[in-house]
C-alpha cells in the first residue's frame, strides 16, 4: 500500500466529497482512488492515434447528420454513408 496526501484548496469540495462518501458509508480514501481509477482508465484507454480516428469519425459524422434532413431514418443515413464510402 502506497500513501499520499492531498491538500484540498477548495474547503467546500472537501466537505461534499465527504459527505457523499459518508452517505455511501465508504472513507474518503476510497472514493478518491475510485474517481482517479476512473480518470486513469479513460485516459489510458485510447491511444492518441486512435483517439485521433474517433473524433475525426465524429466530426464526419456531425457532418453527414448535419446534411441530413430530420425526417430520415437511421436506416436512410446508413444507406448514404454506404454509398459515399463506394
Amino acid at each position: 500500500m502506497k500513501r499520499v496526501t492531498v491538500l484540498f484548496d477548495d474547503e467546500r469540495l472537501y466537505r461534499d466529497l465527504k459527505a457523499e462518501a459518508a452517505k455511501e458509508g465508504r472513507p474518503v480514501k476510497d472514493v478518491v482512488a475510485e474517481a482517479l481509477s476512473d480518470w486513469l482508465r479513460r485516459r489510458t484507454a485510447l491511444s492518441p492515434a486512435e483517439r485521433e480516428r474517433r473524433q475525426r469519425a465524429l466530426r464526419l459524422a456531425d457532418e453527414l447528420r448535419a446534411r441530413q434532413p430530420v425526417q430520415e431514418t437511421i436506416e436512410d443515413t446508413l444507406a448514404v454513408i454506404r454509398e459515399e464510402r463506394s
